[in-house]
């Protein structure tokens, strides 16, 4: 039997750019950290290498996006993680549905939805 390990190929985040004010800073080489979003470390881990969008609202074209290339456990040691992305805006989309109610993300994973 064969094990397949999901991997987040986009996720998509509520950061109004008003809000993230301060909290996105230049990482060089053209990467910048994103301000700071709950996720686990499995959920961290499975997301380098996917796209990146941040939204200012939920049905909305991303107002910036990328690639995690990394990520980091951001100082607060609340369970909240800080992407390392590299941005490349020519990626910015709109993701219709899937959006959960009353909350900030978006995980679209390679093994329920399929890869783009």
């Amino acid at each position: 039997m064969t094990s397949v390990m999901s991997r987040i190929v986009r996720l998509h985040l509520l950061a109004r750019p008003a809000q993230q004010r301060g909290k996105i800073v230049p990482g060089g080489g053209g990467e910048i950290e994103t301000g700071d979003w709950v996720a686990t470390q499995a959920t961290a881990e499975a997301a380098i290498g996917a796209e990146l969008h941040l939204h200012e609202f939920q049905k909305e074209k991303s107002w910036r996006a990328g690639i995690i290339t990394g990520w980091r456990w951001h100082e607060s040691g609340k369970g909240r993680v800080v992407y390392r992305v590299r941005v490349d805006d020519s990626l910015r989309r709109v993701q219709k549905d899937g959006w959960p109610a009353r909350g900030e993300q978006r995980h679209v994973w390679s093994e329920s939805e399929g890869d783009p």
